[in-house]
């Protein structure tokens, strides 16, 4: 346990100091878009493409790992929307994105640098599908049923392809297709290529931690106490283990990515879900509340599920 404690305090304790800067006033005008900028566009796919396209392309490919854990994905979105109109009579509307929230972990500024601090470079292969799930599953269908109670069958429509153009764009799917595309071709880097990458992908870990917690400060503390907790309690507990005994039970899914799996399940709520519900006006703050809990208790979470694979 004390090795999983000194490779995860490190993690939040940079995610912390990010919160104190913000409340401290160090973070004031458009710091934090800026860091962000470099962050979202720059260093994290540089992290990503290097580690994909440094692995051999079949080892990066695992399509049981990606049914099981969007598949559980999937089931946990649907559930959770059950939950909310049943429960608390939410909206169709407000219903979906609680659904969402549940499922759609924060793989980027958190997931990609600790896989690759627990596990090693090809950590990245099966985070990368996990992201991939969630960008041409989740993500589509929740636009699709904010869309459609908007005004039906033709907005839903255009929410999926709105969907749709936004996964092209996306900087993340982008350097995925990229590193696999080096990878297939066998070229790798080498030289100049190599250090460039190395350099900027070195900055992706700190400065993602950073700008996490920065966002996180000003976020409403108990927006919809019930609602928010019910959603903790899907998102880093129901979520873990539903994605572990999808990926255990898959044929041919090697353990270790299994741990991946449900390392990646484990972690806080994406702060893209917030943006969606913002767009919306739906949900909104229940869901920054459920980001700020949900990333607050990670700590222990994501240390806990590390110990048990550990062990």
């Amino acid at each position: 346990m004390e090795q999983v404690l000194a490779l995860t305090i490190p993690f939040f304790a940079v995610a912390g100091l990010g919160y104190a800067a913000s409340a401290a006033g160090m973070m004031g005008g458009n710091a934090v878009r800026s860091l962000n900028v470099f962050v979202f566009y720059f260093a994290m796919p540089a992290l990503m493409v290097g580690a994909i396209a440094r692995k051999p392309f079949d080892e990066l490919i695992e399509p049981a790992f990606f049914a099981g854990y969007t598949g559980s994905g999937l089931f946990l979105f649907v559930v959770a929307a059950v939950l909310g109109r049943l429960l608390f009579r939410l909206t169709p509307g407000e219903a979906t994105v609680m659904g969402q929230a549940s499922v759609i972990s924060n793989s980027g500024y958190l997931g990609v640098p600790l896989a690759i601090a627990a596990f090693g470079d090809w950590a990245v292969a099966p985070v990368a599908l996990a992201m991939i799930g969630d960008f041409i599953v989740i993500a589509p269908l929740t636009l699709a049923v904010l869309e459609a109670s908007r005004g039906g069958a033709s907005s839903a429509g255009r929410g999926i392809l709105r969907a749709l153009k936004g996964l092209a764009l996306n900087p993340f799917v982008i350097s995925i297709v990229i590193g696999l595309g080096i990878s297939a071709s066998g070229l790798g880097f080498t030289g100049v290529t190599e250090r460039f990458v190395s350099f900027l992908a070195g900055a992706a870990g700190p400065a993602a931690l950073f700008a996490l917690g920065a966002s996180l400060y000003g976020r409403p503390m108990a927006e919809g106490l019930v609602p928010v907790t019910v959603v903790t309690v899907l998102k880093l507990f129901a979520h873990p283990a539903l994605v572990y005994v999808a990926l255990s039970n898959a044929p041919g899914v090697p353990d270790e990515w299994v741990a991946v799996g449900v390392l990646v399940a484990a972690l806080p709520i994406a702060g893209n879900v917030f943006v969606i519900a913002e767009n919306y006006a739906i949900f909104s703050r229940r869901v920054s509340s459920a980001i700020l809990f949900t990333t607050a208790l990670a700590a222990v979470t994501v240390a806990g599920t590390l110990a048990l694979f550990q062990n």
